[in-house]
């Protein structure tokens, strides 16, 4: 009978070192992946083009994508879906230097080479007969090169246009990508178009 109780404790205490050694592990993993990321901040402005016409423009965001860079392992390639907080945001309060965060997390530290703001839908009203008036969505798939680098924070800050092309129908308003600022570490990398 003593010897079965001894059996069971050296079980229990086997038992116990793996699961021990298993946590150790997994925690280790966990370090090691966050020591792996970087933060990534998105912002959006308006552009100075039409927007004056707007008593509001209320856009929303159905995701934010961006695509690591192919490099050797090209069959890895695909998006990245980021998820947009807060996912609806008025455009006429964010107009010269003023800007709307959309994103700000962890990602895991490499490199990209596209970047896409995926709207759901957008909502615009008129200052001067405070009625809504369609606008189209031409916004696409942006190719630009950037680095998140590890313990680092890259910001972009995308720059929209809303623009009158009422002279030329049968088109109306339309918002696209007017340009973008790309910052490391709080240093300015890149600025399209130039300034």
């Amino acid at each position: 009978m003593a010897r079965f109780g001894k059996i069971k404790l050296q079980a229990s205490r086997a038992l116990f070192s793996r699961a021990a050694l298993l946590l150790c592990l997994c925690a280790a993993a966990a370090f090691a992946a966050e020591r792996d990321q970087g933060i990534l901040e998105v912002r959006i402005k308006d552009h100075r083009d039409a927007i004056g016409d707007f008593a509001r423009l209320d856009i929303t965001i159905d995701k934010i994508l961006i695509s690591p860079a192919p490099g050797l392992r090209i069959w890895q390639t695909g998006w990245k879906e980021l998820a947009p907080s807060p996912a609806t945001l008025d455009l006429t309060r964010y107009v010269g230097k003023k800007t709307a965060r959309v994103f700000r997390g962890p990602i895991d530290k490499g490199a990209f080479d596209v970047f896409h703001v995926k709207l759901k839908s957008i909502e615009g009203m008129l200052k001067k007969n405070q009625k809504t008036v369609p606008v189209k969505n031409t916004l696409g798939a942006v190719k630009l090169s950037f680095q998140v680098p590890e313990r680092g924070e890259t910001l972009l800050v995308l720059d929209l246009a809303v623009t009158d092309l009422s002279d030329h129908p049968p088109r109306g308003y339309e918002l696209t990508v007017k340009g973008l600022e790309l910052f490391t570490n709080g240093k300015l990398i890149q600025r399209i178009p130039p300034g």
